[in-house]
């Protein structure tokens, strides 16, 4: 069972970060606002990503042109969010 929940959960942060990536490749090129699959990415990715731009605003990160939140909440969901959950996960289940 621990482990189920654990590998689901792994591959679920994994999807997240595939998604950021994905948000930032299409940043770079012009898209059609009202795909569904762009809409879909959007609405996955926006409750991850706003919390780091709030952050990054007030830390003076935003220069206008490049958004640093994706990197940071990359780092974060790798590095601190997926170990921290699956410790959790092993420890108390």
């Amino acid at each position: 069972m621990k482990f189920v929940l654990a590998a689901t959960l792994s591959y679920f942060i994994d999807f997240l970060n595939f998604m950021i990536l994905i948000r930032v490749l299409l940043s770079w090129f012009r898209f059609n606002p009202d795909n569904k699959i762009i809409v879909l990415i959007f609405q996955l990715t926006d409750p991850i990503l706003e919390p780091f731009r709030k952050l990054t605003g007030k830390l003076g990160l935003n220069t206008g042109m490049i958004d640093f939140s994706p990197i940071i909440s990359l780092l974060f969901l790798y590095y601190i969010a997926k170990p921290l959950l699956l410790t959790l996960i092993y420890t108390f289940l």
